[in-house]
């Protein structure tokens, strides 16, 4: 009678046992599955990364904020002032660079002490990369109309090949060698690493014109898979698909810390209204709470249309109205951890090139321009967001 009460018991625990695996919510991965690639001031940024969403709290981030400055263009040295700076009192929370600039030597340093002291500062450090191709020398896939000569590179690359049979997957790896990893262990504090972004666009040479999404996840994973061979320790990678969150390019859970989204002129156009990229944002966020992961909007802003000038002269509250209002508004969009904002050059020194931030002079140089100021100076004052000098400490 005791080996039937026990047997049955047994079935008890084992039924209430698949109940429970069945009930957990499908795609939840263990917290600790990219945590073992982590040190541990890695393993902290992830952490507070986390508890900003929670609190949802959010970072403002700019695209190389202290080493390119609208009107002085490239800065040398210093490193502690930016276009942000200038108008707010305070730099970017979230710094984030591109291992494109250390193809010019007069770049490279420059570069590498202004993250270091942005770290020091206790901002947040992030790197893309423009990878400009083996043939083509350029990141995008066509010049003049026309395909470039890496139209069949990323291709090339997962062909499945070994290194030393494929010259294009010899090339990547070289470049990783040479430039990537060499840096990031220089730097030694966390990085954030957004390769291969936009992919479910056309106009680079690893985008959707060239590529299929199961190429592409070869192309994330043979990149991530080698840095973590080599031994990096101290780099959180970031996805960030343009505008739509196409999951079909998504390398998997094992791959990705960090899911983004880059979103220009959000709800300016009608291709683009703001219900679609609050609902688009929402899907990263869903997908960053269920899986472990977080979620930012990685890249933004108004570029010029048809020769107007949409931000400031027709939109000069865009970063209250267009980005951080609705955000705060939808209860799902606003678990992101940063918006980051491109960076502003004068390349022409005429002031007529690309801009994204209201800059020291915009009040005489543009329409609208102090209002522009002031809806910054309003975005920067809102309890939501952080700036540099907001931020806890990040690293422990």
């Amino acid at each position: 009678m005791a080996h039937l009460r026990n047997a049955f018991i047994l079935c008890i625990l084992i039924i209430t046992s698949i109940a429970f695996i069945s009930c957990k919510p499908k795609g939840t991965v263990p917290e600790t599955m990219n945590e073992k690639y982590m040190d541990g001031k890695t393993k902290a940024l992830y952490s507070n990364l986390k508890r900003l969403s929670e609190e949802k709290k959010i970072m403002f981030g700019c695209a190389n904020p202290t080493t390119i400055k609208y009107i002085d263009r490239h800065i040398t040295e210093g490193f502690d002032g930016s276009d942000c700076k200038d108008i707010v009192g305070d730099n970017p929370a979230f710094h984030e660079s591109d291992f494109m600039w250390h193809e010019n030597d007069t770049l490279a340093g420059p570069d590498i002490e202004a993250s270091k002291k942005a770290y020091e500062r206790g901002a947040v450090v992030g790197y893309c990369w423009h990878l400009r191709g083996m043939n083509s020398n350029s990141f995008y896939a066509k010049q003049n109309e026309e395909w470039t000569a890496d139209k069949e590179l990323a291709r090339n690359i997962v062909s499945g090949k070994p290194r030393e049979e494929n010259p294009a997957l010899n090339w990547l790896l070289t470049e990783l060698d040479t430039l990537v990893i060499p840096i990031i262990k220089e730097l030694g504090f966390p990085v954030v690493f957004r390769p291969w972004h936009e992919m479910n666009g056309g106009w680079f040479w690893w985008g959707s014109a060239n590529i299929s999404p199961e190429e592409y996840i070869k192309l994330y994973r043979i990149t991530v898979d080698y840095m973590r061979e080599k031994g990096l320790r101290n780099v959180l990678y970031a996805w960030s698909p343009d505008t739509r969150a196409t999951f079909e390019y998504y390398p998997g859970d094992e791959y990705v810390d960090i899911l983004g989204l880059d979103i220009y002129e959000p709800g300016i156009f009608e291709w683009k209204p703001m219900s679609l990229v609050i609902d688009e944002v929402g899907k990263i966020t869903d997908y960053a709470a269920t899986h472990n992961k977080v979620a930012a909007i990685t890249e933004t802003g108004l570029r010029i249309h048809d020769g107007v000038y949409l931000y400031p002269e027709i939109h000069p509250n865009f970063w209250t109205e267009n980005l951080l209002n609705p955000i705060l508004n939808d209860p799902k969009a606003s678990r992101i951890v940063w918006i980051e904002s491109w960076y502003s050059g004068d390349w022409s020194r005429k002031r007529e090139s690309q801009f994204y931030l209201p800059y020291k002079g915009i009040e005489t140089d543009r329409k609208n321009g102090q209002q522009a100021i002031d809806d910054f100076i309003g975005f920067y004052k809102h309890p939501a967001t952080l700036f540099e000098n907001d931020l806890p400490d990040m690293y422990k």
